[in-house]
């Protein structure tokens, strides 16, 4: 996925200035004027800022971040000239902020010509009989954490959740070749998310060390743990001492169209990649999808009676359930881990009226048209029958991001979640403890639940 707002090296007053452009000379939308205010806003609640400056000055609107401006827009009409335009007119936002997290080889940073290649390399590795291989792994992984946190009595969703999705990023991308190899990837990976302060990919100068004790510090001491322990795996690997399937076992044998291997940092960057990009998120969405059910019944009620017409409990057979698909699209539609994707302009750029320089970051706010009551009828209610009664375009939903940059593991994240949910709601009655209502709240780069969705043990089923 894209990062969302990440700084730049510009402190957004060139934003004030007038450009000039092939087109002429720039003309920009209207927004807050301040920087410091508005990026506070969006760090605390996302949305709510986002629909606020909406509303106040009209889409698109322009934000004057602290990484510099940004041209933010949730309409479909701009959402499809942003996205069908020559991905040669973008470029990856914050690179100088990113790179030093996740590494110059990340896909997240890569441009042109190398992220084509990189992007060709990797998607057949998250698609297809490939992606399918996982489903036994990955329902297995579902039932016995499930299993480990029920004898706790209360379960908190977000915490079961979470060391689902990270058991299955051990094995399925890093590929833990015993327990105990799984066991170490799983507490160093989770050691890297605990270490990923908001601070330090909102701002690069967050970036130093202070007698080890700095955000920073603490980041590159987990980091450089994990990656001592995938030398490990890496070195079984080119060894040939494994005939695994894992994704860390075919970047390891696998070579660009020029026949040229990949190098280890390279891997380094895309594992980083995959942790971030596909561990907190898919845990997040899970999270959401229990609190929604249990608050609404009717849907709850519904989505069983399939699991319970199914033939088998096969991963095959819930990731074509059509309710249970429709459950995660809505999920994703309320809840977008990533309020919106970020590049920024090489060329110059049209776009609703507006003439947008070379330099000009742009977003697509995911977060805006999910919540566009003219393309979603009642947006607040969790309706998972909205996903069947119809189908939307790419520029009305999109919780994976659009265009050249989409997340490559969409269909992964899609069928990990179908069959987690559904391993567990088949197999098992739970309750939610407490009936406060869940709100967003930011955890990193990402938007997450405001408590941990404690639920209860009711009875197998």
């Amino acid at each position: 996925m894209d990062p969302t707002f990440l700084p730049t090296s510009g402190d957004g007053s060139e934003n004030r200035s007038r450009h000039r452009s092939k087109q002429g000379e720039a003309r920009l939308p209207p927004g807050p004027r301040s920087s410091w205010r508005p990026t506070l806003q969006l760090i605390q609640n996302p949305r709510k800022a986002l629909e606020t400056w909406a509303n106040e000055y009209g889409d698109p609107f322009l934000l004057n971040a602290l990484n510099g401006p940004v041209v933010v827009t949730g309409r479909e009409d701009l959402l499809r000239i942003i996205h069908g335009q020559d991905p040669s007119i973008y470029a990856p936002f914050a690179t100088s902020t990113i790179i030093p997290l996740m590494g110059s080889g990340s896909m997240l940073v890569l441009e042109g010509e190398p992220h084509r290649f990189e992007r060709r390399l990797m998607i057949p590795m998250f698609h297809g009989d490939r992606m399918k291989a996982y489903g036994a792994s990955i329902q297995q992984c579902a039932i016995e954490q499930f299993e480990a946190h029920r004898i706790q009595g209360s379960i908190f969703t977000l915490d079961l959740m979470t060391a689902i999705s990270l058991e299955v990023i051990v094995r399925t991308i890093f590929g833990g070749s015993d327990r105990e190899i799984v066991r170490q990837l799983m507490e160093a990976s989770r050691k890297v998310v605990a270490s990923s302060s908001p601070l330090l990919f909102f701002s690069k100068k967050t970036h130093f060390s202070f007698l080890g004790f700095s955000p920073w510090d603490q980041w590159q001491k987990a980091k450089t743990n994990l990656f001592l322990l995938l030398d490990k795996v890496i070195e079984q690997r080119q060894q040939g001492n494994n005939q695994s399937d894992d994704i860390l076992s075919l970047l390891c044998g696998a070579t660009y169209e020029d026949g040229q291997a990949i190098t280890r940092e390279h891997i380094y960057s895309e594992l980083m990649t995959f942790l971030f990009a596909g561990h907190e998120t898919t845990a997040l969405s899970l999270t959401w999808a229990i609190y929604h059910l249990h608050k609404n019944t009717d849907s709850l009620g519904t989505l069983r009676d399939e699991l319970d017409s199914m033939a088998d409990n096969s991963p095959t057979s819930m990731s074509a359930a059509p309710y249970l698909k429709a459950t995660i699209q809505e999920t994703l539609r309320i809840h977008p881990i990533i309020t919106e994707t970020l590049r920024k302009l090489k060329s110059p750029l049209e776009l609703g009226g507006y003439f947008l320089p070379a330099g000009m970051g742009i977003a697509p706010a995911t977060v805006l048209a999910h919540h566009n009551p003219n393309t979603y009828s009642e947006p607040e209610s969790f309706r998972p029958e909205r996903f069947i009664e119809r189908s939307y375009s790419p520029f009305e939903y999109m919780p994976f991001g659009g265009g050249h940059r989409r997340c490559i593991g969409a269909a992964f994240a899609s069928y990990e979640m179908a069959i987690v949910l559904g391993t567990i709601l088949k197999r098992y009655e739970v309750e939610l403890i407490d009936t406060t209502p869940v709100v967003p709240r930011r955890r990193n780069v990402t938007i997450g639940p405001s408590s941990g969705v404690p639920i209860r043990f009711v009875s197998a089923r």
